[in-house]
């Protein structure tokens, strides 16, 4: 017979003089022609349905606050480790470039530096999952994370531990602090920071601050003293005689020994501010306090906002170098009320959800322009034309010359604004009121939609590879943002964020999720990771 669909068979049965009709790739029968079509037009249709199923999953939020923080349990438990037992920072396998050919293509199954091998596990990002797993009543796995640091922190044996690492903390231990990245090359030991197991052999303030932060929360959630002794430790190394500075501005050096650098930064001494207050230092949490309260309105360029930091061409330079401002020192700022004056945390805030304009600079540098500078604000929106093209994503840029949301960032970001309103009330730029639940609306929901599609939050929705980041850094109008797949989230200072799944956004993003699930929810404050533990107080008199 003529006209079969295709797939169908058609076969003479003798015993009934007719044809037999069979469907081989689901072995259906019929006896009548119009039986094949009507059955032919049915599985066609099954399968139009499918495929929009299947495209719709692109588009579809997580659910519930329990499926949602579902999809981050199970991201962290199946993300890989390194000798250590540390996770890995991205990944795994990366979630497609886009379509622009060699500079789209990205590589697996992580992002990786043209100097090194392998991939990251960062001590940052493990702090954040800590916590996480922490406040999400995980307390085996978050300790699983904290006993790694542990074993990376206090030396099993000195010989070849340079003594210009070490510390004596308030235990009488000696200490060592931590990388800022570890590797799956081998693994790594407590004070030696150039061997195969470790990525960046850094000792940042920040990330080590952070990593404290996780030892307070899960000595306050698991009632153990010995875990806030640790952080008892970190907190004296990072504030001792080699990274305090005693002039006007006060603080901490941003990177300690073995590879120190002298400049100090915002950033890092809100974690010091925040870590301080969670133990109760009064002379610390003064410090850092100082320093970052001293920091609003010193970048001229932006005289609402809270400079990155000083110079670092001298010990403790007190130089304040032409930059950008970056969100975290307002969001994290506000999150750890290391700098609680309304007016200033107003100005700040009212400055970073102000949206950027992609134009050149009227005269001269996008980095001396005043009046262009004091235009660009931080509240951006992103397509992602990989697999969700024609949906917006919005969040903030990881700073002023950004490009892009950074998704970490974004969610720390509709914490602290949920914060500020529980602390201060409304929001006003310049007598205009600023709709503070628009932006959490907006962040909540673009993140639930991205754990949804990638069963995980990326670092950067944008397309493209290291390759064309490098090429859209070049472009003299790379501030109109006319590339389709630009290199990822430029943040602005040396390097971006690609479409990887990402630990510490991920993790975040739960925390949001656990701090405030939707608009209609009361604020869990307990969730907020700059704040000391609400829940449970931290205990101490271990060791």
């Amino acid at each position: 017979p003529a006209d079969l669909p295709p797939g169908w068979t058609a076969k003479w049965d003798a015993a009934r003089e007719a044809y037999r009709y069979t469907d081989a790739a689901t072995g259906e029968t019929a006896w009548h022609v119009d039986e094949v079509r009507a059955a032919f037009a049915k599985a066609k249709r099954r399968a139009q349905l499918r495929r929009k199923d299947e495209e719709q999953k692109w588009h579809r939020p997580c659910g519930s606050q329990e499926a949602c923080l579902r999809i981050v349990d199970e991201y962290l438990a199946h993300q890989p480790r390194q000798p250590n037992l540390l996770l890995r920072t991205y990944g795994p396998g990366s979630l497609g470039g886009g379509a622009c050919g060699d500079t789209c293509e990205l590589p697996e199954p992580c992002p990786t530096d043209p100097l090194l091998y392998g991939c990251r596990y960062d001590t940052y990002d493990n702090s954040v999952a800590a916590i996480y797993l922490t406040k999400r009543g995980k307390l085996e796995e978050a300790r699983r994370i904290l006993d790694s640091f542990t074993d990376l922190l206090y030396p099993k044996s000195l010989e070849g531990v340079p003594e210009k690492v070490r510390h004596t903390g308030p235990s009488g231990r000696v200490l060592t602090l931590l990388a800022a990245a570890y590797s799956d090359a081998g693994k790594a030991q407590a004070g030696h920071y150039d061997s195969d197991g470790v990525y960046d052999g850094a000792v940042d303030t920040g990330n080590n601050a952070w990593a404290a932060l996780a030892f307070v929360h899960y000595a306050a959630a698991a009632n153990s003293p010995c875990h806030a002794a640790v952080a008892k430790d970190m907190l004296s190394a990072l504030t001792g005689d080699a990274s305090a500075c005693q002039d006007a501005l006060g603080g901490v050096r941003g990177r300690l020994q073995p590879y120190p650098r002298q400049y100090r930064s915002t950033e890092h001494n809100v974690d010091i501010s925040a870590l301080a207050h969670a133990l109760g230092d009064e002379n610390a949490w003064g410090q850092a306090h100082h320093f970052v309260r001293s920091m609003y309105g010193r970048n001229h360029a932006y005289n609402r906002s809270y400079a990155m930091g000083t110079g670092e061409d001298a010990v403790c330079d007190a130089s304040q170098p032409v930059g950008p401002v970056a969100a975290d020192c307002t969001y994290w700022n506000i999150l750890a009320d290391a700098d609680p004056d309304r007016e200033r945390m107003s100005d700040a805030l009212a400055f970073a959800l102000r949206s950027p304009r992609p134009q050149e600079p009227n005269a001269g540098s996008h980095k001396v322009d005043p009046a262009w500078a004091a235009a660009q604000g931080m509240w951006t929106t992103d397509e992602d034309l990989v697999h969700n093209p024609g949906v917006s994503f919005n969040g903030t840029r990881f700073t002023t010359w950004g490009n892009g949301v950074q998704w970490e960032v974004t969610a720390s970001a509709a914490m602290a604004m949920l914060h500020y309103s529980k602390k201060y009330g409304r929001l006003e730029d310049h007598g205009r009121p600023v709709a503070l639940e628009r932006y959490v609306g907006e962040a909540r929901d673009s993140l639930r939609l991205l754990l949804g599609m990638y069963k995980g939050v990326p670092g950067s929705v944008l397309g493209g590879n290291r390759d064309a980041w490098v090429k859209w850094t070049l472009r003299p109008d790379k501030w109109r943002r006319g590339v389709d797949f630009p290199g990822g989230t430029d943040t602005g200072v040396s390097w971006s964020y690609l479409r990887y799944n990402h630990v510490a956004s991920t993790a975040w993003a739960g925390l949001l999720l656990l701090y405030q699930p939707d608009a209609d929810a009361p604020a869990r404050a307990d969730a907020n990771p700059l704040a000391p533990p609400r829940e449970r107080e931290v205990p101490f008199g271990g060791d």
